[in-house]
């Protein structure tokens, strides 16, 4: 993150400086000195960021040293928006036709001439302090002793339009047995709403062999299937109204939480109807937020099923899953992993090709933990990369840190890593939007075309093609969930 901080900064000042020149703006005098002086310090920092932020992640020390960075990186943001926003409103100025004043034209008013002259003494006050930090900060660098930065990271690499795995590429027999054991199960009649789950470890698999489910041929005849992603914030008024959605027939208005209503709605909905829902991703052990959707969901017609993915056997417990419907989804073996790597990153090679990465690539399958979205991620990570770059992979210090410290899976941190300022830019402007949220491509676009993350080509349609580039590739390194593409 704080690469793409230093980053834009960087940019910023190349920007102003350039608007600059051609608005032909006075700045205090210096100040245009001073910017440049500041952008050259970031330059020599940002070229030891990718060895600092990865011994960050480990070493305390260095990512204090990181955080004072990424806020002294912020101050000047903040001070380079004022800037800009003096150009903008000296740009509309220039252009609106100026109106005939009473009294002396000669002279410009004292009060004008002195707030300006004292709103830019601020800035370059401002300046000054950030300049101190900096100063600060880069001396403790030479303390850390970091590592000068390889080759940098690929800004736009072009991809297919396709962003996700075929579900026919599934791999692991496992998957397809345990597949046809449950579709088996969800085919019979039963007089009550019968609740199935399937359960394990993040990245095992457990939507995707639900996915499998839900589009299996067999659901597709007098079956109403309704698909929910749940996570980790249960609120029964939003799944009831998510339900609803998904049947397609009625909408819930957003201002009515009132629980008793969306409780009503989804019992219209599903009344006498059979039909399969899943619930994906379920997180709460409440048995009182789950009660009143089970009694109204209890009304669709015999042979109804619910199918649940969660990664606690007492979640699903709780929801009223018997032991003999639990399902638990084992980790592919290490031959599975490697042939879904070998399929993701080596795709279209010869075979002849594809020995020569086995050696590595057997060792990179190993460090996926028998997960098969780990394979997948690193399978994405490694598209584009020669045998000398498999092997830095494999050799990669995150490997040797604990997920509980990294908060996330290695294989992620690598992919996140790899990306170029811009694009972890851009990735890390989604965090305004919370967890599950379902993001349309044009709505992200235009946001990062307002925040400036696009840079500044001309023509709305070029920043448009630059911004769907993003999101591809993006999507094409599993940073983004469920991608669908529009027709």
């Amino acid at each position: 993150m704080t690469d793409a901080v230093v980053s834009q900064v960087v940019a910023m000042v190349a920007e102003i400086l350039k608007d600059k020149i051609r608005y032909e703006v006075d700045l205090v005098r210096g100040v245009d000195e001073e910017l440049l002086d500041l952008s050259d310090k970031l330059k020599t920092i940002k070229n030891v960021l990718d060895d600092a932020e990865n011994r960050g992640v480990k070493e305390s020390g260095v990512k204090g040293w990181l955080k004072k960075l990424e806020n002294t990186a912020y101050e000047m943001d903040d001070i380079l928006d004022e800037r800009n926003y003096e150009l903008l409103k000296h740009e509309m100025e220039s252009s609106v036709e100026p109106k005939p004043k009473i009294g002396c034209a000669f002279f410009p008013s004292p009060c004008s001439c002195f707030k300006k002259v004292s709103d830019r003494r601020d800035t370059a006050k401002k300046i000054e302090n950030v300049k101190a930090k900096l100063d600060q900060i880069l001396k403790e660098k030479d303390v850390y002793k970091f590592e000068p930065n390889s080759e940098a990271a690929t800004d736009l690499v072009r991809v297919q339009s396709t962003s996700s795995i075929d579900l026919k590429k599934v791999h692991g027999l496992d998957i397809q047995r345990k597949k046809t054991d449950i579709v088996s199960k969800l085919m019979r009649n039963v007089a009550n709403t019968q609740i199935l789950s399937i359960v394990g470890t993040g990245g095992l698999g457990k939507t995707t062999l639900a996915q499998l489910i839900f589009n299996d041929p067999q659901f597709d005849k007098n079956w109403l299937k309704i698909w929910v992603c749940v996570s980790d914030s249960f609120v029964a008024a939003v799944v009831a109204k998510d339900i609803v959605k998904s049947v397609g027939k009625e909408t819930i208005p957003p201002d009515a939480n009132q629980l008793e209503l969306a409780l009503q709605k989804l019992r219209d909905s599903v009344s006498g109807k059979k039909f399969l829902l899943v619930l994906d991703d379920v997180w709460t052990e409440d048995r009182g937020k789950w009660e009143p959707l089970k009694i109204n969901l209890d009304c669709g017609a015999p042979g109804s099923k619910i199918l649940v993915t969660t990664r606690n056997e007492r979640v699903a417990k709780m929801m009223g899953t018997l032991s003999d419907d639990i399902y638990h989804p084992k980790e592919p073996s290490l031959d599975e992993c490697w042939s879904l790597l070998r399929d993701t990153s080596l795709s279209g090679k010869s075979e002849e090709e594809c020995g020569k990465f086995e050696n590595v690539g057997m060792k990179i399958a190993n460090k996926c933990k028998g997960l098969p979205l780990a394979a997948v991620v690193l399978g994405r990570l490694l598209w584009f990369k020669n045998l000398e770059e498999w092997k830095l992979v494999e050799r990669s210090e995150i490997w040797e840190l604990d997920d509980k410290e990294l908060k996330l899976f290695p294989h992620l941190l690598l992919s996140y890593n790899e990306l170029s300022p811009s694009l972890k830019r851009c990735f890390s402007y989604c965090a305004v939007y919370p967890k599950d949220h379902r993001i349309h491509a044009e709505t992200l676009i235009e946001e990062w075309m307002a925040q400036g993350y696009l840079g500044s080509i001309s023509g709305n349609g070029e920043l448009e093609l630059k911004g769907r580039e993003y999101l591809k590739n993006l999507a094409m390194r599993c940073l983004f969930q469920d991608v669908e593409e529009s027709e």
